[in-house]
């Protein structure tokens, strides 16, 4: 089974999603953001594990899940290539404004959507900072030796000593 997608998998995943959907007579308003959409529409970005989607509108999840498991199965690939999971994951692309979506695919219905780079820049922003400021929060308590709880406000304390800090 496939873990990884590269821009070609990507491409040949949708074709074959707009064919399943358009043979079951749907409409689907697709729109990606995160790995997908920088390797369709910005720059080559080596691999992803699945497709960052937002719900569909128009159309339904679950019409849409359907068939990407249909396509999934043809290439052996993880049933949730899909992925509708950003949605609940705090990682929509936010800018204090509407984002705005670029359409790579428009027609009979089917329009697939991604995030303009702005909102993506953002995305990767908010993903970064909470990934690395705990892997480097951890890191420095296992190189300092410095145990969680009371040395470390005593650490803290030291460097600011204002209590509101």
């Amino acid at each position: 089974m496939a873990t990884s997608l590269d821009r070609d998998d990507i491409i040949a995943g949708l074709s074959d999603l707009i064919v399943e959907l358009r043979s079951a007579g749907q409409v689907a308003g697709i729109r990606l953001v995160g790995g997908a959409a920088l390797a369709l529409r910005y720059f080559d970005r080596g691999t992803t594990r699945d497709l960052d989607t937002l719900h569909v509108r128009p159309g339904s999840d679950a019409v849409v899940a359907a068939a990407a498991a249909r396509v999934a199965q043809r290439h052996d690939w993880d049933p949730n290539w899909l992925n509708f999971e950003v949605a609940g994951a705090d990682a929509l692309p936010t800018l204090g404004r509407a984002v705005e979506w670029d359409t790579i695919y428009e027609h009979e219905g089917i329009v697939i959507e991604v995030a303009s780079k702005e909102a993506l820049l953002v995305m990767k922003l908010r993903k970064i900072n909470v990934i690395e400021q705990i892997d480097r929060t951890s890191n420095l308590l296992v190189a300092g030796s410095i145990p969680a709880g009371g040395a470390s406000s005593r650490s803290w304390a030291f460097w600011a000593p204002n209590p509101e800090l």
